[in-house]
């Protein structure tokens, strides 16, 4: 059984499903990246993790985002639309 039944198919799950999936697998080794390096002294800053992770965790979803739209803009040169 094929997973896409024709090529408009495949390219439609590749316009939209891979930006989200690609984003929630690297979310967890973004977090790791900014934890370690920002992670202390924002704690230092705050007085709080709490605080330190709710930062972190915008500036992972905003490096994300940023990324996805990079991809997104490379992909599209790829299917002749850009």
């Amino acid at each position: 059984m094929k997973l896409f039944p024709d090529f408009d198919t495949k390219k439609r799950f590749m316009k939209t499903g891979l930006p989200i999936i690609l984003g929630i697998a690297w979310s967890p080794i973004i977090w790791m990246v900014v934890i370690a390096t920002l992670g202390k002294g924002v704690f230092l800053l705050t007085g709080s993790w709490v605080i330190a992770q709710v930062i972190t965790i915008v500036i992972v979803v905003f490096v994300v985002f940023l990324l996805l739209r990079a991809f997104s803009r490379i992909g599209s040169k790829f299917y002749g639309e850009g």
